[in-house]
């Protein structure tokens, strides 16, 4: 290694006595090497929530198509989140590479499995679960049902990963809320796979009952994170956040629980629910930028 030299010992000297003395500019005292950021901003741009929202909402219909199958609901049901779950992982492969900026970067992930890179198990759980779905979706034998369950049991990770992903990059205002956001978007994923359900006709009772759940948990969470004391959690009470957390908790909750069993109110609130969870992704990526930016 490198030693330092005199006249470089002498120079941070001089940097520590300007910085006690305060006559370094903000900026400097938060930069790194040769005056550039520690951290750098998410350059994530609109097609991430995008996917989050669309393989979230895909992931969570594949997991109650199975579960409607096991139960011996309605056909219908079961053939139309079968239809949804394939068309979000059809949608999500084109976001997920618009993202990366090139096709082959996709393909480069495929290469390896890396267990320890959620980006790495993001991209081998949308491949098992398009194949899967897409399998589910056209079938109409034995083997369909067994690609309905592998359909489930990716589906289930589309649903709530891109929560871990935020979680385990090197932001604070995320990794700090590592273990609310899986679940925080798995029930948001439920919600809107729900909604989907319901806007195409699907009435069964259970719908209501998880749409209900869904709602419940997200009033509770927006509840919490906006009486945060936390200066940390600002960007959680900006005006987007907080009209995202309106869509996906208390809109949608008000309106089921007065709404009884009126259509109109089911319909509503299942459009506001869909509204509420793709803001919610945004406002969390939007949110970590913003704590990002302030920091410099």
């Amino acid at each position: 290694m490198k030693q330092p030299t005199r006249e470089s010992e002498a120079r941070l000297d001089q940097i520590r006595r300007d910085a006690e003395a305060g006559r370094l500019p903000i900026a400097s005292a938060q930069a790194g090497y040769y005056g550039l950021p520690l951290q750098k901003s998410p350059v994530w741009t609109w097609e991430v929530p995008a996917y989050f929202f669309v393989g979230g909402a895909a992931g969570a219909t594949a997991v109650i198509g199975a579960m409607a199958q096991l139960a011996g609901a309605d056909e219908k049901l079961v053939r139309d989140a079968r239809l949804i779950a394939a068309a979000g992982s059809v949608l999500s492969v084109p976001l997920l590479i618009s993202d990366l900026g090139r096709p082959e970067r996709f393909l480069n992930m495929m290469r390896i499995f890396k267990p320890q890179s959620p980006m790495s198990v993001g991209a081998w759980t949308l491949a098992a679960f398009g194949a899967a779905s897409g399998a589910a979706a056209l079938g109409r034998n034995t083997a369909t049902n067994i690609a309905a369950a592998g359909s489930a049991a990716t589906g289930a990770v589309m649903a709530t990963y891109t929560g871990v992903l935020l979680g385990a990059t090197a932001i604070p205002f995320w990794a700090r809320h590592a273990r609310l956001l899986p679940v925080h978007f798995g029930a948001s994923a439920l919600g809107s796979a729900v909604s989907l359900l319901e806007l195409r006709g699907n009435r069964a009772p259970a719908l209501a009952s998880l749409a209900l759940g869904a709602a419940l948990f997200e009033t509770v969470t927006t509840t919490a994170l906006e009486a945060s004391p936390d200066r940390e959690d600002a960007p959680l009470r900006r005006p987007l956040a907080r009209l995202a957390g309106a869509l996906s908790g208390p809109v949608p909750l008000a309106l089921r629980v007065l709404g009884g069993r009126s259509r109109r109110a089911r319909t509503l609130a299942a459009v506001a629910t869909l509204a509420g969870s793709l803001l919610t992704r945004i406002a969390w990526v939007e949110g970590g930028k913003a704590r990002i930016a302030r920091e410099r």
